[in-house]
């Protein structure tokens, strides 16, 4: 079920007493709520750039694909990593080692097999347009070939 941090704050206990306070069973209590949601955009926005920053600066000389792929998948897997165990550390008692293990072995196998299921299907995309030759990188950029009729195209800076 996903929880909207707005939606749980406006959820009061208006049912029977014997309701459990949804905001307070995810978060904690109430008045705590500019600190949830200072938390929540912050791991949000540091989170999420991590794994496009990693992208970005690694393997630059090379440019090797497989490697920045891998290192990518590397850093996203210990951003689930580090965000499952402030998850389980979050929840109420008992803070056993067992709720940790538990929070961590759930959200990795979902990341490691949303990464691998991600990395084949880019494998097997790049494959077939390799095949198919849709994107042609050996042919002129310039060019536009339809069979039989070949247009040729001046680059817009062509006449400077």
């Amino acid at each position: 079920m996903k929880l909207q941090l707005k939606d749980l704050r406006k959820s009061a206990n208006a049912g029977p007493s014997n309701q459990v306070d949804r905001y307070y069973d995810a978060l904690g209590r109430r008045n705590n709520f500019k600190l949830h949601a200072v938390i929540v955009v912050i791991s949000f926005l540091v989170f999420g750039l991590i794994p496009i920053i990693t992208y970005g600066f690694t393997f630059h000389k090379s440019d090797n694909m497989d490697y920045k792929s891998l290192a990518v998948i590397g850093a996203s897997i210990i951003s689930v990593a580090l965000l499952s165990l402030g998850k389980a550390h979050t929840k109420d008692p008992p803070r056993a080692a067992s709720s940790y293990f538990k929070s961590l072995a759930y959200y990795l196998t979902i990341a490691i097999s949303a990464a691998g299921l991600s990395y084949v299907a880019g494998k097997l995309l790049q494959e077939l347009i390799e095949k198919t030759g849709w994107f042609d990188t050996a042919s002129s950029v310039n060019s536009i070939s339809i069979p039989g009729i070949v247009i040729q195209s001046q680059p817009a800076w062509g006449s400077y």
